[in-house]
């Protein structure tokens, strides 16, 4: 669960491991160990300068959810992220005249959808 948080969490703020390795000041070979399929789980002090560099809490990255409630849009945009993102992947391999007929669908849709 920490390793596919952390990783949609990395990938949603468009960052690379190198970047967040000079955020956080932790080696980025560690961090790519969070990351691998060895799934290591960092000590609390090295999740906390994750969660912070990444605007998020360690709640969060461990579980998946957070209480706090000042943060609720960011998850809630996340999760919208997270329930979308292979979609968007495979809309980006569209051609243009495809993915413009698709667009026009969708528009259309949600027009009809929000009367």
């Amino acid at each position: 669960m920490f390793r596919e948080n952390l990783k949609d969490i990395i990938e949603y703020k468009g960052l690379r491991t190198k970047e967040l390795s000079a955020l956080t000041k932790i080696n980025k070979r560690t961090i790519d160990s969070y990351l691998d399929s060895r799934a290591v789980l960092p000590n609390a002090e090295v999740a906390v300068k994750l969660a912070k560099a990444l605007g998020t809490t360690v709640e969060f990255l461990v579980t998946g959810e957070d209480a706090v409630n000042h943060e609720q849009k960011l998850y809630s945009d996340f999760e919208t992220y997270r329930k979308y993102k292979k979609l968007v992947a495979e809309l980006d391999t569209l051609s243009p005249e495809l993915l413009k007929s698709i667009e026009a669908m969708i528009h259309t849709a949600a027009e009809i959808a929000n009367k």
